[in-house]
């Protein structure tokens, strides 16, 4: 497939469904993304392809390019098949449901965006005959993107829902770093574990930036990752397997475009913990952490948080995200936050009612299962069903010779398909 439609408007939408197309666009996604400064990492290149390449290489994708007159590349978005017997009815915005990214949305050219959004809403209304649900989800919360789809497809009979996903703190840096620790509500308790951390003999706060330092760096986040939430019954951020290996190859792609920042704290030449984070933009996003819990009576893991505030002021940085999640230890730090929704689209229809019935039921069972189990019991539970889903997704994307390799390979393969 690869159709124009909107020919008499200023941009006109190219729909393709051929996987290979994603590697084929490297090189106008990675200027469209410069140019659109939107400094989100998870709308890049490098993301988003090797999110494919390790999840969904046996699911249908449905790519909506947006070219002016020029045939320059003006907008992007990226849908991917939920898994199905069938043909795909379901689809959900690339890198939705696994990894943690968020503010997705169309990647737009400054000066495009509103007629960029209406045509891809027009397309995708046009396109009904295709799907019954589209869920995209983990967009900004206001995104203009959810209003054009509403105005192109509420009129076709097609349901339209945007609800809550995730509050992300962060704030603005302003000011001085010693201004910021003075407003901390554990201000003193950061300070002494600090100065006790830094009288031990080999302590060291060690950035890796580099693309030939980002492997041995990741496994030992990782160890220190695993380490922290293998005694709560296993993490859900970064759970064993698959998405592990998506981190190992990613690292050194964002690296290579100058955006990793993981510190380490070493004391006696051991790490004990870990920040995983990325950097473009004036952004410093927190992505995830890890600690021995050996450690934990001196508090590594809030030392290093403020380590890596103090960079972001001594780096004269725009704003601090820490991304979905109010944990007590980001919001020790935040001062404000920002949220994500889902844009849910029902298309008319009986197959799409039974599908919307279904959801109905087993949110139903969710809540009811939610408000008798204990805390910790739903939380493993949660856990457990991250890892089934990551499971099943493993035995659809592990088909071709490149679902598995390293950076290296992710770069190779998409030279070889270019």
């Amino acid at each position: 497939m690869n159709t124009a439609r909107n020919t008499l408007v200023p941009v006109r939408i190219l729909e393709n469904d051929d996987p290979a197309r994603l590697a084929a666009l490297r090189e106008e996604w990675s200027e469209l993304f410069a140019a659109a400064g939107e400094a989100n990492p998870f709308l890049s290149w490098e993301w988003q392809y090797t999110w494919w390449r390790t999840f969904g290489q046996r699911r249908a994708v449905w790519i909506l390019e947006a070219r002016d007159r020029g045939n320059r590349l003006v907008g992007l978005l990226v849908l991917t098949a939920r898994s199905s017997l069938g043909a795909p009815r379901r689809w959900t915005l690339l890198t939705n449901g696994i990894t943690g990214s968020d503010a997705l949305d169309v990647l737009v050219r400054p000066g495009h965006g509103a007629v960029v959004r209406e045509a891809m809403a027009q397309a995708i209304a046009a396109g009904l005959p295709r799907w019954d649900a589209l869920d995209l989800e983990d967009m900004p919360f206001g995104t203009a993107t959810a209003v054009a789809l509403r105005g192109a497809l509420q009129p076709r009979g097609v349901r339209f829902a945007v609800e809550p996903r995730f509050a992300c703190p962060g704030f603005a840096l302003r000011g001085t770093f010693a201004e910021h620790v003075g407003r901390l509500r554990r201000r003193e308790t950061y300070g002494r574990r600090r100065r006790w951390l830094e009288r031990q003999p080999g302590y060291a706060v060690a950035v890796t930036t580099s693309p030939e330092e980002a492997p041995e760096a990741m496994e030992d986040f990782l160890r220190l990752h695993h380490l922290r939430w293998d005694e709560d019954g296993g993490s859900a951020g970064i759970p064993r397997g698959l998405v592990e290996d998506f981190h190992r190859d990613v690292a050194p792609l964002l690296a290579a475009r100058g955006w990793l920042r993981l510190y380490r704290m070493t004391v006696g030449g051991k790490a004990i913990a870990a920040v995983y984070g990325l950097e473009l933009g004036g952004r410093f996003y927190y992505y995830q952490s890890g600690m021995d819990p050996a450690w934990n009576q001196r508090s590594p893991g809030l030392v290093l948080i403020g380590t890596t505030v103090e960079d972001a002021y001594a780096r004269r940085l725009a704003d601090y995200d820490f991304l979905r999640g109010t944990e007590p230890h980001k919001l020790d730090w935040a001062a404000d936050r920002r949220e994500t929704c889902a844009v849910r689209l029902r298309a008319p229809g009986l197959r799409a009612d039974a599908g919307a019935a279904a959801e109905e039921v087993f949110r139903m069972a969710r809540d009811a299962a939610r408000a008798i189990a204990p805390e910790r019991m739903w939380s493993t539970l949660q856990r457990v069903r991250r890892t089934v889903a990551v499971n099943g997704i493993a035995g659809l994307g592990q088909g071709g010779p490149a679902a598995r390799g390293g950076a290296g390979e992710a770069q190779a393969q998409a030279t070889k398909e270019e």
